[in-house]
């Protein structure tokens, strides 16, 4: 029926395709190597983003942390009269719990007007770095400044033990 509309060699390359087609279960090396490319287009867009808003949310929980560090380290000067000696003694519960009787620059600790813990952690310990997971502060007990003991820089470009 079909030999009359169309010629035989076309009926043949038909038949040809179409048994060919059918039998076709699989991709094609060219098909999956496309989508290989594809993927690792894409995670190369998106994996640097995620680390980046990680480092991001590092650098949020640092500012934090020397926030609450430095506050607690202002209401001790300003109850003692003095730096406190090492950054743990913000924790402590009271004033026989600070561990000198004097700040880095000399001045005598008041002991008895101490009015502390100055800084109070739902753990009970102090804070941590999130960078070094550690609680070694940078603390200059004859000026009261802490910093991150990290050597990293932030994402702005200045390095973390200097904010």
């Amino acid at each position: 029926m079909w030999n009359n509309i169309i010629g035989s060699r076309e009926v043949n390359l038909l038949a040809t395709y179409w048994h060919k087609s059918s039998r076709r279960g699989g991709f094609t090396l060219i098909e999956v190597l496309i989508v290989i490319v594809v993927i690792a287009i894409l995670s190369m867009l998106v994996i640097p983003r995620a680390m980046a808003a990680r480092r991001c949310a590092k650098e949020a929980q640092l500012r934090g942390n020397l926030k609450q560090l430095r506050d607690g380290i202002e209401r001790f000067e300003a109850t003692t009269a003095a730096w406190p000696p090492s950054v743990a003694d913000l924790m402590a519960s009271n004033g026989s719990g600070i561990s000198s009787d004097f700040d880095g620059r000399g001045g005598w600790v008041d002991r008895n007007s101490y009015d502390g813990p100055y800084l109070v952690t739902g753990d009970g310990q102090l804070p941590k770095d999130p960078f070094t997971a550690s609680t070694d502060w940078s603390y200059d007990n004859t000026t009261g400044s802490v910093h991150s003991a990290s050597t990293l820089v932030s994402i702005g470009g200045a390095a973390y033990n200097t904010w």
